[in-house]
């Protein structure tokens, strides 16, 4: 394990994880695929599985983001700072498996690429229903809950995204004044 580089012990842990999860959602929805056995669709159906997808995710971002800033002190009192949250919580979901690419910044906005994204990948690789991937609407909700709590002032909007059939998905940070 010594002689293991640390890039690609990330990029195993982050493959590994995330194969895991994509391939548990995958059984729990599996019929409304059309295959296999599941657990939550059969019961609820696919708009019960989206509402419960969407709570789990606002609520992972109330715990999950204000634990990173802490954890890794950055300050979040501009949208610089919002950034710099999102990535580093987005590199530990997604290792460095996860590719942003900042194309605009200023204290008052801020554009965010994300151009290679594991989680959707592994999504592809697992054929899951684009509906019924967790990126979207869940990401979203995520970082929308979090910051509701971080900072109310800065907002949070998914532009385009891989699941709406976008090359990339693109994130957009804004201050507003109250």
């Amino acid at each position: 394990m010594d002689k293991i580089q640390c890039e690609k012990c990330w990029e195993l842990t982050a493959k590994t994880l995330i194969r895991f999860i994509v391939l548990q959602g995958d059984k729990l929805i599996a019929p409304l695929l059309g295959r296999g056995e599941g657990v939550i669709a059969p019961v609820m159906g696919k708009e019960k599985w989206l509402e419960i997808n969407e709570k789990v995710f606002g609520e992972g971002g109330k715990q999950l983001y204000p634990w990173i800033k802490e954890a890794f002190n950055i300050p979040v009192e501009d949208v610089i700072g919002a950034v710099n949250l999102v990535i580093v919580g987005e590199t530990l979901m997604g290792g460095g498996l996860i590719k942003h690419k900042l194309v605009a910044t200023t204290p008052e906005r801020a554009v965010l690429k994300i151009t290679k994204c594991p989680w959707w990948e592994g999504y592809e690789e697992f054929e899951v229903d684009p509906e019924l991937r967790a990126c979207d609407p869940g990401h979203p909700i995520m970082i929308e809950e979090a910051f509701k709590i971080i900072n109310p002032k800065i907002s949070y909007t998914l532009t385009k995204a891989l699941p709406r059939g976008d090359p990339y998905c693109e994130e957009v940070f804004e201050f507003k004044e109250e």
